[in-house]
């Protein structure tokens, strides 16, 4: 596979940090109207679906694109380890629910950083995967 360019893939991964983090930084109430107005919408597809479920899906969802683009940047970049991409979406993780700490209304959970890890890990195999059939 030829190399492209890793300049594009850091301006994405860190834009989407930056709403990652924007997003945590919101209050509890800013947080709670938004999915609730998202939540009205996508109940008339999924009846089924839950505020709680809602938000536990955009925690893996926002993570699973976090791991694709960091798998992106880190593929270009010397000595591609599959461990590099998971340990920094993990860390991102850790700094995600710890700045929570320290927003009105919010808190931290540890069940949103095992979600959020399995979002990584979702994003950088399907990356991964797919730089590795197309070296074939």
């Amino acid at each position: 596979m030829k190399k492209k360019k890793l300049w594009p893939w850091l301006l994405l991964t860190f834009l989407w940090l930056a709403l990652i983090f924007w997003q945590s930084s919101r209050t509890a109430e800013e947080s709670r109207g938004e999915s609730l107005s998202l939540l009205y919408f996508v109940q008339k597809v999924f009846p089924w679906m839950t505020h709680n479920l809602l938000r536990k899906l955009a925690h893996f969802g926002e993570y699973a694109v976090l791991g694709w683009l960091l798998t992106g940047a880190l593929y270009r970049a010397k000595n591609f380890l599959l461990l590099k991409p998971l340990a920094a979406g993990l860390f991102i993780a850790l700094c995600d629910e710890t700045l929570q700490l320290f927003v009105a209304g919010r808190g931290s959970q540890t069940q949103d950083i095992w979600i959020d890890l399995a979002g990584v890990t979702v994003g950088t195999l399907i990356l991964w995967l797919y730089y590795r059939l197309r070296k074939r």
